[in-house]
């Protein structure tokens, strides 16, 4: 009998680890995948002409994803006592907020797939000190199916980064000039 009751209780716990692995390996499988551009284009606005900046974004996901929310920050490290702070302000975007991107689909002729974020910000005058600040980019979107939500957050350490140009269209992240 005690035997018995022992083996029940080992496979009720090795049946819950092996629930917990598959939930776990499901979760990864269900949550946005957004690919954020290793540099910023430096272009102009076609309506007004004025210097603007641009951060584009793909949806890699085999799924569409919504409430997709974007911050851009000038950090600067600030050492004090006992550690460093980061000072942050904020540059405000053009759009900080879209509200669905398409699933991934090479096919799509309309890339809905793809968004570029804009700042009228002028970055290379407010980013002064290249060796210490650098640029954080971060996004938040939620997969439209099954509500799990992910934080993206992209580093940019040298003005090197921002290249004149546009951003090609669709998949690529090109930037030519």
């Amino acid at each position: 009998m005690l035997e018995y009751l022992l083996f029940s209780v080992i496979i009720g716990v090795l049946s819950s680890v092996i629930a917990s692995l598959i939930f776990l390996s499901f979760l990864t499988r269900v949550r946005p995948k957004l690919e954020i551009s290793d540099k910023i284009a430096k272009g102009k606005s076609l309506t007004t002409g004025d210097i603007i900046y641009r951060i584009k974004v793909i949806n890699k996901s085999r799924r569409p994803v919504i409430n997709v929310k974007a911050q851009l920050h000038l950090i600067t490290p600030i050492v004090v006592p006992g550690g460093i702070l980061l000072k942050s302000k904020e540059i405000p975007l053009k759009r900080s907020e879209v509200m669905y991107l398409e699933k991934f689909d090479p096919s799509d002729e309309q890339a809905k797939y793809a968004f570029r974020f804009t700042t009228y910000e002028n970055i290379e005058d407010i980013w002064e000190d290249n060796r210490r600040s650098f640029l954080r980019f971060r996004i938040i979107a939620t997969d439209s199916i099954s509500g799990f939500t992910k934080v993206f957050v992209k580093d940019y350490h040298t003005k090197s980064l921002i290249k004149e140009g546009e951003f090609e269209f669709g998949n690529s992240m090109e930037i030519k000039g």
